[in-house]
């Protein structure tokens, strides 16, 4: 889409309200490093992850005539917003969102959105692959908070870990949000497992992890990114291992997090990547899209070009290890 002036704009849009509100900060000060170094702006756009914030994040960066988008941690915002985008021609680079029917909606109505996000299993792979390589040797256990999306993640780790002959000794879900988990404690106590996988919000096993070692239960906790969200009541204790698309940087939930934490470093790639397509479009005559499906690109995460289907795996899963303040990589000890 034509700009009226000289400047770049890119739109960002992200969770800027709500629990995943954490998230969505990283995400706009990714894309804000990135646009300071290039000389250009960009326009941040609450989605609230809903539906109905989507399609007004959408016409927000429609009205703006932004270059591009990138951001959206949030699935059902990004189908929401993603028909309104492809129609006025704004190009969307996906940092959050892994869902492969996204792609499908490139290949069957041509939307404008290229995916710098994990493929929609690349989470339960690393999970499988972190409890197959260091909880082999001993029972495990599997523990999820009953949502659609933790429940699907436990399956596809669960069939994952079996197509290598592995089996959890125990399964179990929990009601979330509760004050107080001494149930559940009670039951991982009685089944005999000290290592257990969470599928849950941080918080949620906060407390759970707090229960049980109330009841003398000492658990090796592992998780994957729903424990990198913003902290509860209760802390988290040290010693929790997540397994994240860490790009080599630290995750530290904060109210101002830095612009290398989480979600940033990805945005600040699919930022950087918006405006040397942007400028380079205006310079060489070019579309944007033409260049973002036929160029590489120079990104402070390194060398990246989209395959035919429009992704792009630039985000490898590692384990990192919560010290009482930070995430860090456990090979930093």
């Amino acid at each position: 889409m034509a700009q009226t002036t000289d400047a770049i704009v890119i739109g960002v849009a992200a969770p800027l309200s709500g629990p995943s509100a954490i998230l969505g900060q990283q995400m706009v000060a990714g894309a804000e490093r990135a646009a300071a170094d290039g000389g250009a702006s960009v326009m941040p756009v609450d989605t609230g992850c809903t539906a109905d914030g989507g399609r007004e994040a959408a016409d927000a960066l429609i009205a703006a005539r932004v270059s591009a988008a990138v951001g959206f941690l949030c699935t059902v915002a990004l189908e929401a917003a993603l028909p309104k985008l492809t129609a006025a021609s704004i190009p969307v680079l996906d940092t959050g969102v892994r869902a492969a029917r996204i792609q499908r909606q490139r290949e069957k109505d041509g939307a404008l959105i290229w995916r710098l996000a994990p493929a929609a299993d690349a989470e339960a792979k690393a999970l499988a692959g972190f409890v197959r390589d260091r909880w082999s040797d001993a029972a495990f256990g599997i523990v999820e908070d009953g949502s659609p999306q933790s429940r699907d993640l436990a399956d596809k780790v669960r069939l994952a870990l079996e197509a290598n002959g592995l089996r959890a000794a125990l399964t179990d879900t929990y009601r979330p949000a509760e004050e107080k988990q001494f149930p559940l404690a009670r039951r991982l106590q009685q089944s005999g497992v000290t290592r257990v996988l969470f599928l849950g919000a941080r918080s949620d096993t906060a407390v759970i992890l707090r229960d049980a070692a109330e009841i003398g239960l000492t658990l090796e906790a592992a998780g994957g990114e729903s424990l990198i969200d913003s902290e509860g009541a209760v802390a988290l204790p040290a010693g929790v291992t997540v397994i994240v698309s860490g790009l080599d940087v630290d995750w530290t939930p904060s109210e101002t997090p830095p612009e290398d934490e989480g979600y940033a470093r990805i945005t600040r790639a699919g930022a950087e990547i918006a405006l040397q397509a942007a400028a380079r479009a205006r310079s060489e005559n070019r579309s944007i899209v033409d260049l973002l499906n036929g160029e590489t690109f120079v990104t402070s995460t390194g060398l990246v070009r989209f395959e035919g289907d429009g992704s792009a795996e630039v985000t490898p899963f590692r384990a990192y290890r919560w010290d009482g303040r930070r995430f860090v990589p456990e090979a930093e000890g």
